[in-house]
């Protein structure tokens, strides 16, 4: 279900065992915004029907946070405008044209352009890897895309980050509260680690063993310290505060 933040701000928390992410609602006196796409159909079948239990507003605007599959690949099953980054809009291309049989992921892996932890969950969360669908965005930006649902203004920013070069955040200010996506998230691809399906109750020591880039943290936090909020939400973690979010990565 959707949690309460505020009375404009809503989140879905994030379901881990086929890596759905927490999904965002903004809403507006005349529009609303869902941050986050959902990873499947059946991902976003489940939050249509939530958003109706609740008397929820059905999201007039969809924006994913970056290209990476459990943030992006639901968005060809909403009926709203569909929002991305330059950058990612460019990927979200690329990956449409992407295989999903056995022996083109086992190439993607091999090649680094995906990771073993991401094919197990796709697998997982697509018993029938034919029903897997790529979108692009029908609005795509550079930069800062603000949005005014209505009483509510919504700042889609570029903020790149640690995770993902492509990564955007959105940002509610007069509610002073924003929604991360990854973009606080260590970097998986770019780091060598390891993850056995077989063995995933090690997936939280091998995440903490990745080192950040902290070049790319200072980068990042140099453009959130130019923004007024108190609670943030990421991509598969729950509400932090400011201080919470800034202290996670360490001195």
């Amino acid at each position: 279900m959707f949690n309460k933040i505020t009375n404009r701000i809503y989140y879905r928390p994030a379901e881990p065992y086929t890596d759905r992410p927490n999904v965002g609602l903004v809403t507006g006196e005349k529009y609303s915004l869902l941050f986050e796409a959902g990873n499947s159909a059946e991902n976003v079948k489940k939050l249509k029907a939530e958003l109706s239990e609740q008397g929820l507003p059905y999201p007039d605007f969809v924006a994913v946070s970056h290209w990476h599959w459990d943030h992006s690949f639901g968005l060809h099953a909403w009926d709203s405008v569909k929002i991305a980054g330059r950058k990612t809009n460019e990927k979200l291309l690329e990956v449409s044209r992407w295989k999903w049989d056995d022996a083109s992921m086992a190439k993607r892996i091999e090649n680094k352009d995906d990771i073993v932890f991401c094919s197990e969950m796709i697998k997982r969360e697509y018993p029938d890897r034919n029903k897997i669908c790529i979108v692009g965005a029908d609005i795509v930006f550079d930069g800062i895309l603000s949005i005014d649902l209505g009483g509510t203004v919504c700042e889609l920013i570029h903020s790149k980050g640690p995770h993902s070069e492509d990564s955007v955040i959105c940002y509610v200010p007069s509610e002073k509260v924003l929604f991360l996506g990854d973009s606080n998230c260590k970097d998986l691809y770019g780091k060598p680690w390891d993850f056995d399906i077989e063995h995933e109750e090690e997936f939280l020591d091998n995440i903490a063993a990745i080192p950040y880039d902290k070049e790319l943290v200072e980068e990042y936090l140099a453009i959130l310290d130019t923004l007024d909020f108190d609670y943030c939400i990421s991509g598969h973690a729950g509400v932090l505060s400011r201080k919470e979010l800034y202290d996670s990565f360490g001195e």
